[in-house]
């Protein structure tokens, strides 16, 4: 496998796009569902959540964050999530 150069991502195609983010998307369903103690960054919760970054960003900063060094499991984040419903954005 050889690694695609700056010249070569930008030429990518917009369904080349969209299939590369839907992989990427499949492939986090499958590591929240296959390790429920996986933990993810705040852009991966973001994506699997539906919940916006503005309110990750929030949660993260909260005096109860579900976050532990920058990353928190879905199964964390649900559970504060059902604790302080106001902040299910979407």
């Amino acid at each position: 496998m050889s690694k695609m150069t700056a010249s070569q991502e930008s030429t990518l195609t917009e369904e080349e796009d969209i299939l590369t983010s839907a992989t990427t998307f499949a492939a986090l369903l499958f590591l929240a569902e296959k390790f429920p103690h996986r933990q993810f960054n705040a852009s991966e919760l973001a994506m699997l959540s539906g919940i916006g970054r503005t309110a990750i960003t929030q949660i993260k900063n909260a005096a109860d964050t579900p976050f532990s060094l920058g990353k928190c499991t879905m199964r964390r984040l649900d559970a504060w999530l059902r604790r302080h419903p106001g902040y299910k954005q979407t």
